[in-house]
């Protein structure tokens, strides 16, 4: 994908959230290293906010079909590229999560692999978050995605919060 799809789908949410919501958001300067995701202003709140624009692709099978009719006969390069083009969602949203567990980590807070050899990371009550554009939806109905242990770090804390009322 494109860097200007992605920063364009920033740009959208970052004002979807202002303008509907009066949150304080923008669009984060590139940190490098020091990454915190693409949007800058919802860290008071708790949260680590990325964006990731999605582009349409034909499925692979469809892509394989298209080059058939055209007469086109599918070569080993031509499943290759079928595969690319039909890069899992599935793909996209793990390696999103794996950017949401360098942000914590560019925080500061603390992590531990597990046997498999994956990080752990101890969000400490800031949820990161991926924002996936959803085709042909408005804003508001785009995907928001975060990995099942923070959603239930966020869902004990704000138990927490009611009991306290």
């Amino acid at each position: 994908m494109s860097g200007r799809t992605g920063a364009k789908w920033e740009r959208v949410v970052a004002d979807y959230a202002k303008d509907v919501y009066a949150l304080p958001w923008d669009r984060a300067p590139l940190r490098g290293s020091r990454d915190l995701l693409d949007i800058q202003g919802c860290l008071p709140a708790g949260f680590l906010v990325g964006c990731k624009g999605i582009r349409r692709f034909k499925s692979g099978s469809q892509w394989l079909f298209d080059q058939q009719a055209a007469g086109r006969g599918p070569s080993l390069i031509d499943a290759y590229e079928a595969g690319q083009k039909s890069a899992t969602f599935g793909a996209k949203i793990s390696e999103a999560m794996d950017q949401c567990d360098r942000a914590l980590l560019n925080l500061g807070r603390p992590a531990v692999k597990d046997g498999n050899s994956r990080l752990l990371v101890d969000c400490g009550g800031v949820i990161p978050v991926q924002v996936m554009q959803r085709a042909g939806y408005p804003p508001g109905k785009a995907y928001v995605v975060t990995e099942l242990d923070y959603f239930l770090d966020l869902a004990v804390r704000r138990q927490k919060w009611r009991d306290d009322e």
